[in-house]
């Protein structure tokens, strides 16, 4: 209206008035523009609910509660009709013929009662119904199926009585999808129809009328349609204005309405309730985690669950592997079994790629989705990925490729793009929208970012990736309809503890802990508690960073040869600094590598991944050290452990000043267990000595038979 005014106004102004007046309209048509693609752009409320033939049994009413089940989410937008899509489809035994009249006669009913008031109902036909599935197909109002599919015949081959022809007139005049004519001829051999053309219009009525018809006007033309009984192809329907839409996915269906295409998801729990099932996937994305996950994904699917929840905590590690986990979980049919992903904490790199393969991700308020990730992914990874995330996961899905690729691959421009007829937006990038048919009829806008593109959660939300943000896993079950405990297939209790110990801070306690251990079992004679303690500890560790993805025989043969270099150092060639250095260097090469899925940092993530692995180090360091000083305090005064630790030297008399050299020849006594380093009184002081044979006992009679690296090395006798 106030366009209209507008022009007018100018239509009707002075010519001198015409540049200021010009740009004003220009002004105002521009935001009337921007305001009604604003309104259109709004999606209306939608559900899908699958009509199972044959329809027999109890199917009607099943429908019937799926349907009422979604009336309150049809309705939530008041003054706005909700659109409803009943996909038909055959049963798992893949019979789809057969519907009982009186149960499709009542689900036909209830779709056209005033219970339904407010609702658009649509029937999507996949691959085309008969039998009386077609009398509910002909309730709803309007009718999408492919070009080649086929509606009809109705009958089934079983004879018509007239309480059938009445039920089809009644349906087809209340709802008028198709004219009554048509409806009893795809019912009815015996009932021909022919479309006529008068000077009125089209009619359609039964072939035996169209004398009658002369007679009240002018008829023009006359099409007796074939064949009989009535069949109608999905594009012989929309030449003749039955069918509304042509479309072979739930996709395609909804954006040919207008709709969000994730509002025409089929819903698994339809048949019988939601049988959930939950498997976490956490730590670094490696070929053993993927085929972990896998394995208990295919067994709960495979036990009946209808419901998974992929729990993912982790920054990927190898893109590969996430995409073979996406792929699998892309396969997997919506109808059957419904996949969402939850994200409490981080989903990063190629780990969101798992994450966006489910029907739906749901994310924690502080969670990330995508960004940068464990793995660095090159140019030529990231052409290898697109094609195969194109081909393996969007296309199946019929989805846009474009934002999901971008959380992981770098150089990957999004931009909002909207479809100037309907306002309705999509993620795209530029090869993406050169690549569709209608690229005409979109426009590209305002960039959304370049990968890898880290989302958080009310981000990812608004951009379409996140169905919904809840705050716990409370909030996942209630937003679901799920039961409080959730089955989980995972391990057993072991592989659970061993997870734990993955984490960073118990990771670092398993360090101190065999830092400490290593440290007494150097003061003790023999191998003894100390060694034992580290022995496991560093088992552990290992082990649950290598069940964690990040640790692998690499980083144990490095920690080993670090061990032997520096044990070399101390007890063979003690002095000479390039063992102890080479091999301390080797131990924090192995922990840092055992803490991380890469070697070197290339990415900001992976930076800061190193740097928590370093820091966690140096407070083992720390920690060993501090223990270290405490068990050389505190443990040769304990009653029943005093004997453990060599016990150092009471006062600064027992050292003797001369010069070693003088030593050589002399004998003394141990005074402690000699394996192979100890104390021995030798020339009136207590003295560090190494035994350069067997082990020696305290109280044995001992000879310094040399001098090495400012050591006296003793022998028995």
């Amino acid at each position: 209206m106030s366009g209209a005014i507008c022009l007018a106004t100018w239509r009707c102004s002075p010519a001198t008035g015409r540049g200021w007046r010009r740009t004003l309209i220009a002004v105002v048509l521009t935001a009337w523009g921007g305001l009604s693609a604003q309104a259109t752009a709004t999606e209306p409320a939608a559900a899908l609910v699958q009509v199972r033939l044959p329809i027999v049994g109890t199917r009607d009413t099943q429908v019937e509660a799926a349907i009422l089940k979604r009336l309150a989410t049809l309705r939530s937008r008041p003054g706005e009709r909700g659109v409803l899509v009943l996909e038909f489809g055959a049963a798992a035994d893949g019979e789809a013929s057969g519907s009982d009249f009186g149960r499709a006669l009542e689900l036909a009913r209830f779709l056209t009662s005033d219970r339904l008031a407010g609702v658009k109902t649509v029937a999507f036909l996949p691959e085309g119904v008969s039998g009386h599935g077609v009398l509910v197909a002909l309730a709803c109002e309007e009718i999408v199926m492919p070009a080649d599919a086929a509606l009809g015949p109705a009958n089934g081959g079983e004879p018509v009585d007239e309480a059938m022809r009445a039920a089809y007139t009644q349906i087809a005049a209340r709802r008028r999808t198709v004219p009554p004519a048509v409806a009893l001829g795809l019912l009815d051999p015996a009932r021909k129809v022919a479309r006529v053309s008068t000077d009125d219009g089209e009619q359609f009525v039964p072939l035996a009328d169209v004398q009658r018809l002369r007679r009240d006007v002018a008829v023009l033309g006359v099409e007796e349609l074939a064949p009989v009984p009535l069949v109608l192809t999905g594009r012989r329907g929309r030449e003749l204005g039955f069918v509304r839409l042509l479309a072979k996915t739930p996709a395609e269906v909804a954006r040919g309405l207008g709709l969000a295409e994730r509002s025409l998801v089929a819903d698994p729990a339809q048949a019988g309730g939601w049988r959930p099932v939950q498997v976490a996937l956490s730590g670094a994305v490696t070929a053993d985690t993927v085929a972990r996950v896998r394995g208990r994904l295919e067994r709960a699917v495979a036990g009946g669950a209808n419901f998974i929840c992929l729990r993912i905590d982790s920054a990927g590690g190898s893109p590969e592997q996430s995409l073979v986990l996406a792929t699998w979980l892309a396969g997997l049919d919506p109808a059957d079994v419904k996949t969402v992903a939850y994200v409490p904490r981080e989903a990063r790199g190629d780990a969101a790629l798992i994450a966006t393969a489910c029907d739906e991700v749901v994310m924690e308020p502080g969670a990330v989705l995508g960004g940068d990730g464990a793995a660095t992914i090159s140019p030529r990874q990231a052409e290898s990925i697109t094609a195969a995330w194109r081909a393996g996961v969007a296309r199946p899905r019929e989805r846009s490729w474009s934002l999901p690729l971008a959380l992981a691959v770098p150089g990957l421009v999004v931009r909002r793009a909207q479809e100037q007829a309907t306002g309705r937006t999509e993620f795209l990038t530029t090869d993406e929208l050169d690549a569709r048919a209608d690229r005409d009829a979109w426009q590209l806008g305002a960039e959304v970012g370049a990968g890898p593109i880290q989302l958080t959660a009310d981000k990812a939300e608004a951009l379409g990736l996140a169905a919904h943000v809840v705050d716990d896993f409370a909030g996942f079950r209630q937003t679901y309809g799920l039961d409080a405990t959730i089955a989980a297939p995972e391990a057993g209790w072991a592989e659970e503890l061993l997870t734990a110990l993955a984490s960073p801070g118990l990771a670092w306690l398993l360090l101190l802990i065999g830092g400490a251990g290593l440290y007494i079992e150097l003061k003790t004679p023999g191998f003894g508690f100390g060694g034992f303690v580290s022995l496991v500890a560093f088992i552990i560790y290992f082990w649950s960073q290598y069940l964690h993805g990040t640790s692998g025989w690499l980083e144990v043969l490095l920690f080993l040869a670090g061990l032997v270099c520096v044990a070399a150092e101390i007890l063979v060639l003690p002095g000479f600094g390039v063992l102890g250095l080479g091999g301390g260097l080797l131990v924090i090469a192995a922990l840092v590598l055992a803490s991380q899925s890469f070697v070197l940092p290339t990415n900001d993530y992976q930076i800061r991944q190193m740097q928590w692995s370093l820091l966690g180090i140096l407070g083992a360091v720390v920690g060993t050290t501090a223990v270290a000083l405490v068990v050389r305090r505190w443990l040769p005064a304990t009653p029943v452990l005093r004997d453990v630790l060599l016990v150092p030297p009471t006062s600064e008399a027992d050292a003797i000043e001369e010069p070693l050299d003088e030593l050589v020849g002399l004998t003394g006594t141990t005074t402690t267990r000699l394996a192979p380093a100890g104390k021995a009184l030798v020339g009136g002081g207590v003295r560090d000595v190494v035994a350069d044979d067997d082990l020696i006992e305290p109280g044995q009679t001992v000879r310094v038979v040399a001098i090495r690296g400012g050591r006296l090395f003793v022998r028995q006798g």
